[in-house]
């Protein structure tokens, strides 16, 4: 004798069930390739900026290996915590107002002055860069990479100089200014970012990459060239010799 014939709800319920999880596996698939893919608006070029300086990032951190500077940025959070400061001295102050008002004035003076500081070091020392750099090997120079997309312009720029004496002296290397191969010690290449964005505003990483790695490897081949003046030697990048 046979086992029993499964019912026909019984058959609803398996084939159902069976629907169920294909539609999960190709939702959980879709969720995989939507985490994977970086899409931008077209013509939201503050966007199309920031996941381009995070690739640069990510190419010259994760793959070629260097480590990041953080001395310029560690001398700007003190500044910040400095100006926040003044703000917490003038509610903690025992008199009451008027007594206190001196107190106030010179909370505010230091406030503002802080500010005036870290807007000093964004408008003048750092202007367009993004990304400070260690060099790879003792006597070497590290990298200044800065960036720029203009509003309402497909065309960016990427520009690396040499920081022979780290980022804290940032304010005696050169400067890049919009203009690539503007000034002396300034390596910049421009593409257009339809080669790396399509029509839907998908970021197409690969190229992009190759791009940047090229521009670094022809940094790293040149670097000797690159002097800095009052250096006293040739600015250098991953173990160049200095002169």
């Amino acid at each position: 004798m046979g086992g029993k014939k499964p019912t026909p709800a019984k058959k609803e319920a398996e084939v159902a069930k069976e629907v169920t999880d294909e539609d999960s596996d190709w939702d959980e698939d879709e969720d995989d390739d939507s985490e994977q893919l970086k899409c931008a608006i077209l013509g939201d070029t503050a966007t199309m900026k920031r996941m381009l300086d995070d690739h640069v990032a990510e190419v010259l951190q994760g793959e070629l290996k260097y480590e990041e500077d953080v001395q310029l940025s560690n001398v700007k959070l003190v500044v910040g915590f400095a100006g926040v400061g003044a703000a917490l001295v003038s509610h903690v102050y025992p008199k009451p107002f008027p007594h206190n008002w001196w107190v106030l004035l010179a909370c505010c003076a230091w406030y503002f002055a802080m500010s005036g500081v870290l807007q000093f070091l964004l408008s003048y020392i750092e202007l367009e860069a993004f990304l400070q750099l260690l060099p790879q090997k003792a006597g070497g120079a590290g990298l200044n990479v800065a960036s720029s997309l203009p509003r309402f312009s497909d065309k960016y720029s990427l520009a690396i100089t040499p920081l022979p004496t780290g980022s804290l002296h940032m304010w005696s290397a050169p400067k890049f200014r919009h203009t690539p191969g503007g000034e002396k010690g300034v390596l910049a290449a421009e593409a257009s970012v339809t080669k790396f964005f399509d029509e839907d505003g998908i970021f197409v990483e690969a190229p992009f990459g190759v791009w940047v790695r090229e521009l670094v490897a022809q940094f790293e081949a040149t670097a000797d060239s690159f002097a800095v003046p009052g250096s006293g030697r040739g600015a250098t990048a991953k173990g160049g010799k200095a002169e």
